[in-house]
């Protein structure tokens, strides 16, 4: 039988053996190819996201209809008529709001702060996670090992003994087989340090037996403790607890983002709030331009029925409420609009988006002049605004990270010491007890060390941190300047929407008696219907332009308290005002 022979029986022999790991990597080449591997997702959802990409869909308005849709010519008809005219403040459902109201509803409700409130919980956290680096930890662990090992013979030796006979002979010595096993219990706890230290105390069972050819046992039990001690990186108390220092800053400045999402979110609710202030007074000027255009229009029918006025009159007349009744429908859709982001904002149960209920403004607008020392307004808003909070927290963590980067860069060096106590007797019990008496110790110091070659890599991080201070420092000069423009731009818009009431509240004045006169002068025959709609057109629009100068100036001095760091109605601001005159 030749070798290849034997090779061949060997393996025919060892074929079972020898498939199985052959059929383990097959199946676990097979599962590492499958797909849930591999991270894919589930075919129906990718068929199901492929459709939404890929196709386009259309919309078929006439099919979305819930009636049949109508012409022009259908609905001219409609329009001829006298439209019933009332502002929506007297719907079958409506809330009274003031501003107290909508700043606490919006505190409570709004959607987008109760996203944002959750940030501080959420750097608390970080703040949580980084003081735990020095909790202590308890380990503990078993491990069993068995070996059958074979026999062995060793080297040749010489004997060098006490007896003449066998001095100076020759042997080859044996081990012989053994069956050993050994059981090990480790327990015990690490404390780490805020110098950067560990001190670590572990107690240690093993338990080993020699099984055959004779049983023979024995345990050793040791108590240990260590302690390690960097000196130059990662050794102090500020480079250790740099990172909760910076966890904390950063969860200030959070606070202090909070803060400020706070303030520009309740800034937004009260623009919405004079916003449909101004629609609702919209909404009455045109019904009022509508009504007084609709009123004229019965007018000239009887004068024309009475021959005291042409026909023509009466045309002139249809399209003044033609013109009013345009702009009293998009007043309508504004409000409604506005009264729609109001919802939004103030998330109220009871009061969705889509609901019918009218919001009633009950609040007055401030309508008072305010004088104002503008160096001490810059100032007040360099104090209080959360943008330069933030930035000095910021700043403040800066200036750790590059102390902790130049740590960083230093060399390592730690100092090791441990000292431990053991015994081995023949039970658990006694080797526990023997250890006791300190006859059996050890004890071993060492000093490590690490020394880059180039150390550019460290270098690096502390030139970046330095340079990220530098660029922060340069955005908070940046940032002061904008926030003084900011304060002088309020102050400005301010006095000029004040400007714009009186400006307003004239014309409106004046514009009323004109239109007074105008309408007497036609019952005269002595104006026409175009002359009076006209008129009565540049009283609508003084009436539209003092609104918007009232809600502006609202919106203006909101801008003023956010541009100082401070909301109307809660503090920041002393105000000495000038109350406006009729």
């Amino acid at each position: 039988m030749t070798i290849a022979t034997l090779g061949r029986l060997r393996l025919r022999q060892c074929k079972p053996y020898a498939a199985a790991p052959v059929v383990l990597l097959a199946i676990l080449g097979g599962i590492a190819g499958c797909a849930a591997w591999r991270g894919e997702l589930s075919p129906a959802h990718n068929r199901r996201l492929e459709t939404h990409l890929r196709n386009i869909h259309r919309a078929d308005l006439r099919s979305l209809s819930t009636d049949r849709p109508r012409t022009i010519e259908d609905e001219i008809d409609t329009v001829k008529q006298r439209r019933e005219t009332k502002v929506p403040t007297s719907a079958p459902a409506s809330v009274a709001l003031s501003v107290e109201d909508l700043r606490l509803k919006t505190l409570r409700n709004n959607l987008d702060l109760n996203v944002v409130f959750l940030d501080p919980t959420l750097a608390q956290t970080f703040v949580s996670e980084e003081k735990a680096k020095f909790d202590a930890t308890i380990f503990g662990g078993v491990d069993y090992k068995r070996q059958d090992l074979p026999r062995l013979d060793s080297d040749l030796v010489d004997l060098d003994g006490s007896s003449d006979a066998l001095d100076g002979e020759v042997v080859k010595l044996t081990r012989i087989e053994q069956t050993k096993d050994k059981l090990t219990l480790d327990a015990g706890i690490e404390v780490p340090l805020p110098t950067g230290g560990k001190l670590k105390l572990r107690s240690v069972f093993d338990e080993e037996n020699k099984l055959a050819p004779e049983r023979f046992e024995q345990f050793v039990s040791s108590l240990k403790f260590s302690y390690s001690q960097p000196l130059l990186r990662n050794a102090g108390i500020e480079a250790n607890t740099a990172s909760i220092r910076i966890a904390r800053l950063d969860a200030q400045a959070v606070g202090a983002r909070t803060k400020l999402t706070a303030i520009r979110v309740l800034a937004g609710a009260e623009k919405a709030y004079w916003r449909t202030y101004g629609a609702q007074k919209m909404l009455e000027v045109r019904i009022q331009q509508y009504d007084l255009a609709f009123d004229n229009l019965e007018f000239v029918r009887k004068r024309v029925e009475q021959g005291l006025s042409p026909k023509i009159e009466i045309v002139r007349a249809e399209v003044g409420v033609a013109r009013r009744l345009e702009a009293l429908i998009m007043s309508e859709t504004n409000l409604r609009i506005q009264q729609r982001e109001l919802k939004r904002i103030l998330n109220e149960n009871g009061m969705p988006i889509d609901s019918p209920t009218a919001i009633n403004i009950i609040s007055p607008p401030q309508l008072l002049r305010f004088m104002f020392e503008r160096e001490k307004m810059t100032a007040d808003a360099l104090a209080n605004r959360m943008e330069m909070l933030e930035l000095e927290l910021k700043l403040a963590a800066d200036a750790i990270k590059i102390d902790l980067a130049r740590n960083k860069a230093l060399p390592l060096f730690v100092l090791d010491f441990e000292y431990g106590i053991l015994d081995r007797q023949a039970s658990m019990g006694s080797a526990w007890q023997r250890m006791w008496d300190f006859d059996d110790t050890e004890f071993r110091v060492g000093l490590r060390g690490e020394i880059p070659v180039t150390n550019d890599a460290r270098e690096a991080r502390l030139r970046r941190a330095i340079l990220a201070r530098s660029q922060r420092m340069a955005t908070g000069a940046q940032r002061e300047l904008a926030i003084k423009q900011d304060v002088y731009d309020a102050l400005d818009v301010l006095d000029q929407n004040w400007q714009r009431i009186l400006a307003a509240r004239q014309n409106v004045i004046v514009s009323g008696v004109n239109y007074e006169v105008e309408l007497k002068q036609f019952n005269e025959g002595l104006r026409t219907m175009r002359e009076v709609l006209e008129v009565l057109t540049q009283l609508g629009e003084a009436q539209i332009r003092e609104v918007k100068a009232i809600v502006a100036y609202q919106v203006a001095q909101i801008d003023l308290a956010f541009a100082t760091g401070t909301l109307l109605g809660y503090a920041g601001t002393d105000f000495t005002p000038i109350p406006l005159t009729e």
